[in-house]
């Protein structure tokens, strides 16, 4: 009884002490932090700025993914599990719906500081559909939106994807196809080489298919698939050995592929760009001999290098004037010649000028240029990925700006 005694007065003692006060005040800083944090900001607004010569929009610290325009001129963005929109002559990302993770360890995204942590911004891939729709590769599963204000629903999970494994699709891993039908490519580090899929939606990305497998040994994993603006055709790409690699198209939903183009590493591509006249691609390859920015002619199906490039290449557009655009990343492959990214400009079809852009920063995590997936707008948007400066940040550069940055270096 006397123990008791004690231990009650004890606790009547700390509750009246200081200490008590302070550690729940710390307590409630830390929780009131932590639902900041979950939320994040209700807009995220661009402010004009000058970075490495350019006249850009910019998030200013404000980490934002780039995703893809809507149908109706929105560019998509996300921030951790949130989605956000801006509209066309706005300046302001608003906040719209959150994606969710499921019951999974991957709940934690939805905190910045784990994400900057294990250097881990792009925690989602997003696909604007018509009237306000979406589709959302999250944990490893799919999630279709029906409507602005709708919740999201659990549509298939992928089979590999996860720590260890891989994130299950490549950004550009997915598309909506001509006829209205979505197919995406399965993406993860394949070790042991096994069989690969390409899955096919013919609702809008409520329930899937198996439109194509791959044979274990065939390809290690799917790059990227794409519609064509100027054909029927849907573009596939492969890798990564010199066997796996591939351009190939189809015009039926995946079952049938049709390659322009393997066995080297001159074909292991990540993202084409499309001109009425020509495919142009960046070679995703260390190998110095391979490695370039690649022209393929529509018509006589004549296969040109540009440029030899020192290091990978992950993201290509075209802008509405024509202007294409790509960049390399920073992974540490025995073709770069430093830790910069660039930029590369390509003009009239054949006119490559490459232009500095940033330093890699931690090299737990690839240096990336990361752009918008859909072709022909008016302005390159870039998100910044593990630099050392403006890290995670998103920049909205316009195509008059890049011309005029070009012409400076060229004069």
């Amino acid at each position: 009884m006397k123990n008791k005694i004690k231990i009650l007065n004890s606790i009547q003692n700390w509750l009246k002490s200081k200490w008590f006060w302070i550690v729940c005040s710390v307590l409630f800083i830390i929780s009131a932090c932590a639902v900041l944090d979950y939320f994040g900001p209700s807009e995220i607004v661009l402010k004009s700025d000058t970075v490495n010569g350019f006249a850009v929009l910019r998030s200013q610290g404000e980490e934002l993914v780039v995703q893809d325009y809507d149908s109706e001129g929105n560019l998509w963005g996300t921030q951790g599990m949130w989605a956000y929109r801006l509209k066309p002559n706005s300046n302001k990302f608003v906040r719209q719906y959150h994606i969710p993770t499921g019951f999974s360890i991957f709940w934690l995204r939805n905190f910045a500081i784990l994400r900057r942590l294990t250097k881990r911004p792009e925690c989602v891939e997003l696909l604007p559909l018509e009237d306000g729709n979406a589709l959302v590769m999250s944990a490893g599963r799919m999630w279709y939106r029906s409507g602005l204000n709708q919740k999201f629903k659990e549509t298939i999970v992928l089979r590999n994807y996860g720590i260890g494994i891989g994130q299950g699709i490549r950004n550009v891993g997915w598309d909506i196809l001509r006829d209205g039908k979505i197919l995406y490519g399965e993406y993860f580090k394949n070790i042991r080489r096994s069989n690969v899929r390409l899955y096919r939606s013919e609702n809008g990305g409520k329930t899937w298919h198996i439109a194509h497998e791959f044979q274990s040994g065939q390809i290690r994993h799917v790059h990227a698939i794409q519609q064509d603006p100027f054909s029927s055709k849907a573009w596939i790409l492969t890798g990564d050995l010199d066997h796996e690699s591939m351009i190939a198209w189809t015009d039926d939903g995946g079952k049938s592929i049709k390659p322009i183009g393997q066995g080297k590493q001159r074909w292991r591509a990540t993202q084409l760009v499309f001109t009425k006249k020509a495919l142009f691609w960046g070679a995703d390859t260390d190998n110095d001999e391979e490695s370039g920015i690649y022209r393929w002619d529509r018509k006589t199906r004549a296969l040109t290098k540009l440029s030899t490039v020192a290091g990978e290449m992950y993201y290509a557009t075209r802008l509405a004037r024509g202007t294409i655009v790509m960049s390399t990343a920073r992974v540490g492959a025995r073709n770069e010649k430093d830790e910069k990214t660039r930029l590369w400009i390509i003009r009239n079809g054949k006119e490559v000028t490459s232009i500095v852009f940033g330093t890699w920063d931690s090299h737990m995590k690839k240096a990336k240029l990361r752009f918008q997936r859909r072709q022909g707008s008016a302005e390159l948007v870039i998100t910044v990925l593990n630099h050392k400066e403006y890290n995670n940040e998103l920049f909205i550069i316009s195509e008059e700006t890049l011309d005029l940055a070009v012409n400076h270096m060229n004069s």
